[in-house]
């Protein structure tokens, strides 16, 4: 590594390191004040709100990261601005591409570890955190609704729950994923279901019978079904949201979906959004080194303006693509990758105009 790419690291993984710092103390803000409640009110355990806030953490760092890598860039051109070094490499000949060279390399490999950290250990720590929200929760009522639920029960029967109401037992939009005999695969899937004690009664469903090779053999509706259960899905231990599984199992889950001819957009723009919020710190980094530049040529307060206003609007379009991605508005890729290739596209090209002006 060449000594400009090591001085570049140095300047920007320091404001990096404390921007994740700074951020995850202000989002954990929320969470210390329910768990200043908990322990108080409720009597719950010091440690036990030590380990919820652990299992949080992995969530909460995935969403700090794009915004501690823009914050790192800033500062690191607003410092070497103020002492004139930005100036000095610029009138030495180095091009502006040189200077983000390592800047937005680092950036990649943030959002590589992201993926990474958003694959292997997010969904374990939101599963956990989850069955320690439930356990806690037992003293007091669960919320009402709950959805997208899977789990498996001792029959090896897989379930997959649109919605439950945890007061009234009532389901909507519930499938049942199971292998019949010589293991052919078997589908049930209903719009509505009433939980009664472990007996789960089905209405107006469809029974999908399938050969050895995929192919669909047997179709037949019915009125009123009944499925006997073990155990309630309300409180079901290994029951999981789409956030608590990796890409592998969210990918296994959405195919028996479908197979069930049920809708998977919700699901499958959850599945997308696993690979492009990770890549956000790269883009951040991309649109954030042009903006910077202007900002510390005139007015650094200007430039942070600018990149704050940057940052809610791309979380503003994130949200709402993801909305329609979910309505099936628009297809899931479309809604999971729009916002990051509107603003790739105008990082590259401010990045493009700033080397042109220069």
């Amino acid at each position: 590594m060449k000594i400009l790419d090591r001085y570049l690291t140095r300047e920007v993984l320091g404001p990096f390191i404390l921007g994740i710092l700074g951020f995850v103390m202000v989002m954990t803000v929320d969470l210390l004040f329910t768990f200043v409640d908990l322990i108080i009110n409720r009597g719950v355990p010091l440690g036990v709100m030590g380990q919820l806030l652990l299992y949080k953490l992995p969530s909460i760092m995935i969403m700090t990261f794009p915004v501690a890598m823009l914050f790192g860039v800033t500062m690191c051109l607003g410092r070497l601005s103020h002492d004139n070094e930005l100036s000095a490499l610029r009138t030495s000949g180095v091009p502006f591409t040189r200077i983000a060279y390592p800047i937005l390399i680092i950036s990649l490999l943030v959002s590589l570890f992201s993926f990474y950290l958003n694959e292997k250990v997010v969904p374990f720590a939101n599963h956990e955190s989850e069955k320690l929200i439930r356990q806690i929760l037992m003293k007091s009522p669960l919320p009402d609704i709950r959805s997208d639920l899977f789990f498996k029960d001792a029959y090896n029967r897989h379930f997959y729950i649109g919605s439950i109401n945890v007061k009234t037992h009532e389901l909507q939009n519930i499938m049942v994923y199971e292998l019949a005999g010589e293991n052919l695969p078997q589908v049930v899937t209903a719009r509505t279901a009433k939980l009664d004690k472990l007996k789960l009664k089905l209405h107006e469903g469809v029974i999908h019978k399938f050969d050895a090779d995929g192919r669909l053999a047997y179709e037949a509706a019915f009125k009123d079904m009944q499925i006997n259960m073990n155990e309630d899905p309300a409180n079901i231990s290994e029951q999981r949201t789409p956030q608590e599984m990796d890409s592998a199992q969210l990918s296994s889950q959405i195919r028996a979906v479908q197979k069930g001819g049920m809708s998977t957009n919700a699901l499958a723009t959850d599945l997308y959004m696993k690979y492009s919020v990770p890549l956000t710190s790269f883009i951040f980094a991309l649109i954030g080194l042009p903006l910077a530049i202007p900002g510390v040529r005139s007015n650094r307060t200007w430039g942070m303006v600018v990149t704050i206003v940057m940052i809610f609007t791309f979380y503003v379009f994130a949200s709402v693509f993801r909305s329609l991605g979910r309505g099936g508005i628009l297809t899931p890729p479309l809604a999971a990758w729009t916002p990051q290739l509107i603003f790739g596209i105008l990082g590259v090209i401010l990045i493009v105009r700033e080397v042109r002006h220069r």
